[in-house]
């Protein structure tokens, strides 16, 4: 049995290799987390391949773990038959990989194999709509692996609709109960991006709290030394005007805009762009005087009081943030409680 060493691997990698197997002949069986305790290395969703020669694409834990978990999906090549397998995890296991403590995977284990046209044609739907950044949920009704792939913002009809809605809201694959059948419903988001305009320190703080729970960081300034001034680790750098830049990159519905620059020349173009656009998130920075001025003025171009209150401004939850790094963590935890509740905390 090959040992991967592959745990960074994305979903879209991960399908994308089991599909490739499954179209050159080889059997494929596909785990997937449907719940772990807290502190578990790997969120319900997270997916690990195993062909029939045992060679493995992803990671559920690490090498020990994965092991027991390829041997138990290759049974389910062999008998055909889809699964629920819990997965003890000691805590002497857990420690030595740097975990204060184990528990318990529960893992779905199917088999991808050549009678299972369907099933095959709707994984490379998902698939597509991944490499698309469009956002799905992949519903599957235990009881016989029946598939269908939703739209996680359009309007759909079934009762499977509603929840897979939710469950993408939330980012939360999981198996739940829908009018008497137990479904899995797989989420496949795409990626959280968020869009800083103005390259100042709060900004570069900024850079490092997304980046910690999974937003791709794009700044946006047109003035070249204002950029050039300070290191974007891992960020994508936009030098010119914001309002064309945010029109380039497309802001859809897991997009964050945060203005920054405290300068109206350089924020109100990209507010305007943001607030006609599916950003589930814009913020301003500056005082509760500075977001009035704002509010009047985009009132003044014929924006409607419903369209300015999408506007979060001040930027941030109120927790008296003092300096870059505090107000950076207030932003990021109200981009998250909007994200998750659609609405920021109190």
């Amino acid at each position: 049995m090959t040992d991967t060493n592959d745990a960074a691997a994305s979903p879209a990698t991960i399908l994308q290799q089991a599909l490739d197997w499954q179209a050159g002949g080889a059997a494929v069986a596909l785990a997937t987390v449907v719940s772990a305790w807290a502190t578990a290395p790997r969120r319900a969703g997270a997916q690990m391949a195993v062909d029939r020669e045992g060679t493995r694409c992803g990671s559920l834990f690490g090498p020990a773990v994965d092991a027991r978990i390829a041997e138990a999906a290759l049974q389910t090549l062999d008998s055909r038959a889809d699964r629920l397998l819990s997965v003890p995890v000691d805590d002497a296991t857990a420690l030595s990989a740097g975990l204060a403590c184990g528990g318990t995977m529960e893992v779905r284990l199917e088999a991808i194999h050549d009678g299972a046209g369907g099933q095959v044609a709707v994984l490379r739907d998902a698939l597509q709509a991944v490499r698309e950044r469009r956002s799905v949920v992949l519903c599957t009704r235990l009881a016989d692996g029946r598939r269908s792939l939703w739209s996680a913002t359009a309007p759909g009809e079934g009762p499977w609709s509603a929840t897979a809605r939710q469950k993408a809201r939330a980012d939360e694959t999981g198996i739940a109960s829908v009018e008497a059948e137990e479904v899995l419903f797989q989420v496949f988001n795409a990626p959280l991006r968020m869009f800083v305009v103005g390259a100042v320190t709060t900004a570069r703080a900024l850079l490092d709290a997304a980046r910690l729970i999974g937003f791709e960081l794009t700044i946006i300034d047109p003035r070249p030394e204002r950029v050039e001034a300070l290191d974007w680790p891992g960020a994508k750098l936009m030098v010119g005007e914001a309002g064309p830049a945010l029109r380039e990159v497309r802001l859809d519905d897991r997009s964050a805009v945060v203005l920054l620059s405290h300068s109206p020349s350089i924020d109100d173009p990209a507010v305007v762009e943001a607030i006609g656009s599916p950003a589930f998130y814009i913020g301003a920075l500056g005082s509760r005087r500075t977001h009035a001025a704002r509010l009047e003025r985009l009132q003044q171009a014929g924006f409607s009081p419903a369209q300015t209150a999408r506007i979060h401004g001040p930027a941030g939850l109120s927790i008296g943030a003092l300096g870059a790094a505090e107000i950076a963590a207030s932003i990021v935890a109200e981009v998250i409680s909007v994200l998750r509740r659609g609405e920021p905390a109190a």
